[in-house]
C-alpha cells in the first residue's frame, strides 16, 4: 500500500508529532541492554532539504547531497552517535554496522574522518576526533523526487529523555518556504599556510623525494585562513557554494553553531548499492577557458599531456587494483574522461565491480583510503613525507565523508573543503607533485580550484 502523501511539510511535521506522542503513549517495553532503532516517517509533495536546513535553529546539523542532487539529506539534532576511534576507526564502522544490521534499510549514519590518524591534531581540530558518525533526531531527505520527514527513536539507554528532546524538537521546526540570495562574506585579511616562497620550497622538497626513488608521487596541500566581519550559518555558506559547484558532492557537518566542516567536492571514494560498487580517479587538472576556444584548447592539452595521464593513472590502477582484491568481477566504465566543472576541469575514469559475500563497509573505506588523488604513491611514503612537510594540520580535509545504511554507502573525498571556527575559515586545496611538476604552476592550479570558495570571498 502506497503511503499517504502530505501536501506541506507543516503538515507533515503534525502528522509525524502525533506519530511520536502516539509511540509515547504505547508505553512499549523494551530491553535497555539491547539498543534498537525506531524510524518514522511522513511523505510529502515538495521539500527542499538544503533550504530547510538552514532555516532549523539547532547546533548540530549535517547536510549531505550527490552530485546529480537527486539524492540530498538534512538531519538536525543527535539520536546517536559513534565517534572517536583513536586506536583505528574500524571499530566504529563496525559499531555503526552493528547498529544498522537491526535497523530500517531508510536508516542512515552520516559523517566522516581525518586524513591521517596518527598526525598530530591541532586545536581547531580537537572536537572532531579520529572518526564521526551520527545519526540525526530529525531528517529531511529527498531521493528520486520522493521527499520524506523522519525522526529516529532510540530504544535502549535514556530512551525517554531522548522522546522529549525530540518531541520539543518537533514542536519548534521551522516550516516556511526560504530563499536565500548570495551575499559574499565580508572578510578582513587573509593569509596562506604555506605562503608562496615556502610553497615553492615545500614542492622542491618533495620532487627531491620524488627524483631519489623514494616516491613517484606526493599531494601537498595548502590552508587559506580567512578572518571573518562577523559570524556566518555554516548552511548558507554550502547554500551558496552549491551555486558555484551544481555537479559536486554538497557536505556540512556542524557540531556547533558557526562551527563546521563543509565543502564541494568532486571526488567519489566509492558508492556501494547490495554487492555492486562503484568507484572513480580524479587527477590532473586545467582552468576552464574565458571562451569556447580557449576552453577546447585547455581541455586538449590536457588530455595530450604526458605528466597528467601518468599522474592520473597512479590514481586509476590503484583503485583498480583494490576492486579485484574486493570483488569477484571488474570492469572499466570510462577512461580519461574529461569532468568539466564551473571553474577547473579534470581527468576521470570510472570502474565498478562486484563484491565477494563477505566484504563490508569496515573492510572497503580503510583499504580506498587514501587515494593517491590525495596522498601519493606509495602511500606510506606520500603520507610520512606530508606530515613532515606541511605547517599545518589537515584534519578531515581530504579523507572520507559520507553516509553508511544496511544495504548502501557513498563516501566521497572531502576536498574543496573548508573548516569554520567561528569568524575564522580555513579553506584546505591541495595538487599533486609529480616528475615535471613547477611549483609556480601548481601554486597557480591550487588558486584555480579556490575559485568557488573565493567567490563567497569576494568582499574586502
Amino acid at each position: 500500500m502506497k503511503p499517504k502523501i502530505y501536501k506541506s511539510l507543516e503538515e507533515a511535521r503534525c502528522v509525524l508529532l502525533k506519530q511520536v506522542k502516539k509511540f509515547v503513549a504505547s508505553k512499549q517495553k523494551y530491553d535497555k541492554e539491547k539498543l534498537k532503532i525506531v524510524r518514522l516517517e511522513v511523505v510529502l509533495e515538495k521539500a527542499h532539504p538544503l533550504e530547510w536546513l538552514t532555516l532549523q535553529d539547532c547546533p548540530r546539523k549535517i547536510f549531505w547531497g550527490n552530485r546529480s542532487q537527486k539524492e540530498q539529506y538534512a538531519g538536525i539534532g543527535t539520536a546517536l552517535e559513534v565517534k572517536d576511534g583513536k586506536d583505528g576507526y574500524e571499530k566504529i564502522l563496525l559499531t555503526v554496522t552493528e547498529y544498522l544490521r537491526k535497523s530500517p534499510k531508510t536508516v542512515r549514519f552520516f559523517g566522516g574522518m581525518r586524513f591521517d590518524s596518527k598526525a598530530v591534531t591541532s586545536p581547531e581540530w580537537q572536537d572532531w576526533g579520529t572518526a564521526h558518525f551520527t545519526l540525526p533526531m530529525i531528517e529531511l531527505s529527498l531521493v528520486d523526487q520522493t521527499p520524506t520527514l523522519a525522526c529516529h527513536i532510540i530504544i535502549g539507554k535514556d530512551t525517554q529523555a531522548k522522546l522529549e528532546i525530540l518531541q520539543t524538537m518537533l514542536e519548534s521546526v521551522r516550516v516556511e518556504d526560504i530563499s536565500i540570495p548570495d551575499s559574499p562574506l565580508i572578510r578582513l585579511e587573509r593569509h596562506d599556510l604555506p605562503e608562496y616562497r615556502q610553497w615553492c620550497d615545500l614542492v622542491e622538497q618533495g620532487l627531491k623525494n620524488i627524483s631519489s626513488g623514494k616516491l613517484n608521487k606526493v599531494v601537498l596541500a595548502r590552508s587559506a585562513v580567512f578572518s571573518l566581519a562577523r559570524d556566518y550559518d555554516p548552511t548558507e555558506l554550502l547554500l551558496q557554494l552549491r551555486r558555484q559547484a551544481p555537479q559536486a558532492f554538497h557536505f556540512c557537518f556542524q557540531l556547533a553553531p558557526h562551527q563546521a566542516f563543509l565543502g564541494i567536492t568532486p571526488e567519489l571514494l566509492y558508492r556501494r548499492s547490495g554487492r555492486k560498487i562503484e568507484s572513480e580517479a580524479i587527477a590532473s587538472t586545467r582552468p576552464r577557458g574565458q571562451t569556447h576556444e580557449e576552453d577546447e584548447r585547455l581541455a586538449a592539452e590536457l588530455r595530450e599531456s604526458e605528466k597528467e595521464q601518468r599522474e592520473h593513472l597512479m590514481v586509476l590502477e590503484r583503485m583498480e587494483r583494490l576492486l579485484q582484491q574486493f570483488c569477484r568481477k571488474t570492469e572499466r566504465l570510462s577512461y580519461l574522461e574529461l569532468l568539466g566543472l564551473k571553474h577547473v576541469q579534470h581527468l576521470q575514469s570510472r570502474v565498478q565491480g562486484i563484491l565477494q559475500a563477505d566484504i563490508s563497509d569496515s573492510d572497503l573505506l580503510p583499504s580506498f583510503h587514501p587515494t593517491p588523488a590525495v596522498s601519493g604513491t606509495p602511500d606510506p611514503e606520500a603520507r610520512a613525507l606530508i606530515r613532515k612537510l606541511e605547517p599545518f594540520d589537515r584534519g578531515w580535509y581530504a579523507g572520507p565523508v559520507g553516509w553508511i545504511s544496511s544495504s548502501q554507502a557513498e563516501f566521497a573525498v572531502g576536498i574543496r573543503s573548508g573548516l569554520l571556527c567561528g569568524r575564522t575559515l580555513r579553506i584546505y586545496t591541495g595538487a599533486g607533485i609529480v616528475d615535471g611538476s613547477v611549483p609556480e604552476e601548481e601554486w597557480r592550479e591550487i588558486e584555480d580550484k579556490l575559485q568557488s570558495w573565493q567567490y563567497l570571498l569576494g568582499r574586502t
